[in-house]
């Protein structure tokens, strides 16, 4: 018994470890913050989206938060670096109607889009690294507003 612990022990601490990864953003005008985080588990993907919060940091510390979109709850998901955040008002993390995010109510908007310019396995991607982004808020009524950011890449194992 105590061999098969050992043995199952050394596998574990073997296999590659995983990262926390995402990144955090703010836009160029400084009024939204965007921070997604991927998930760390190997068998969820470690590339996938698992939370993106929205935050105004105008606002003092308790309060910032606008909404927050989890996979889990099918209200963010991605395709590389591009994450959609659906705004559902049944989801209690994103349910804050009144609240705006670049000059709209949450509940007038639909999606958001943050649009990451990085690549996974290029040269110039380790943490801490600076990349250009865009935010696009689609409106329920098809518009857009599309706002420049910056986003920093976060790595923690």
């Amino acid at each position: 018994m105590k061999k098969a612990i050992l043995l199952a022990l050394t596998v574990v601490s073997m296999a590659p470890a995983a990262f926390a990864d995402g990144f955090i953003c703010q836009t160029e005008d400084r009024t939204l913050n965007v921070t997604v985080y991927n998930h760390t588990q190997p068998t969820a993907g470690t590339r996938n989206a698992a939370v993106m919060v929205l935050s105004d940091p105008r606002v003092s510390n308790g309060r910032r938060t606008i909404a927050k979109f989890t996979s889990v709850k099918r209200t963010l998901s991605n395709s590389a670096a591009q994450y959609l955040a659906k705004v559902d008002l049944r989801v209690s993390e994103s349910n804050r109607a009144g609240e705006y995010v670049a000059g709209t109510r949450l509940g007038f908007i639909d999606s958001l889009v943050l649009d990451v310019a990085f690549r996974y396995g290029r040269q110039g991607n380790a943490a801490g690294q600076y990349h250009p982004a865009q935010v696009t808020v689609v409106m329920r009524n098809g518009q857009t507003n599309e706002l420049s950011a910056s986003c920093v890449r976060y790595l923690k194992n």
